[in-house]
């Protein structure tokens, strides 16, 4: 189930690609995700299960677009499969830089996580997460802007590397 749900989000991006209406590409992922739950069991373990998906989804509009055809003009199967082929690699993209975030964010100071953990994961506003720690929103922004420009840095460093720097991030100031 975990897989079917971080993959979702993907499958429904590579979708719209292909298909202009915003419902029918939300049936295709119900359609994909339930094929993709029936045949879970031909899937090999230690693929990329995004890109499975993907590749489920491709048949899927193919099917939709030879039933509505006549209606509009679409992309051909060689850019289809193009398109394929670069959310595959996009995905993967993906996966590489969400590592390299969790390795960053865990070199933070706790305090820093903190602030990162109110505002972005618990959904707060900046002023609400100011509330909490006790600080004026100006000071906590400021702070935001520090963690983020050494999260950055320490992403940049990670991807372009392929591997995380050893020593904790400490947003200076």
């Amino acid at each position: 189930m975990k897989l079917f749900l971080q993959s979702e989000r993907r499958i429904l991006g590579f979708i719209l690609a292909l298909v202009p209406h915003l419902a029918d590409a939300e049936d295709l992922v119900q359609e994909t995700c339930m094929i993709m739950w029936n045949k879970f069991d031909q899937f090999e373990k230690g693929t990329d299960f995004v890109a499975w998906g993907i590749s489920i989804a491709r048949y899927r509009v193919l099917n939709y677009r030879r039933s509505t055809g006549t209606r509009r003009v679409y992309f051909s199967e060689n850019l289809m499969r193009q398109i394929d082929d670069a959310a595959v690699g996009l995905s993967v993209q993906g996966d590489e830089r969400l590592s390299a975030l969790q390795s960053c964010l865990g070199r933070l100071r706790e305090k820093d996580r903190e602030l990162i953990r109110l505002r972005y994961f618990a959904e707060n506003s900046t002023k609400q997460t100011a509330r909490e720690v006790g600080r004026s929103a100006d000071s906590v922004y400021k702070s935001l802007n520090r963690i983020h420009d050494a999260l950055l840095l320490c992403m940049r460093h990670a991807v372009k590397m392929e591997s995380f720097p050893t020593k904790s991030l400490r947003a200076e100031g």
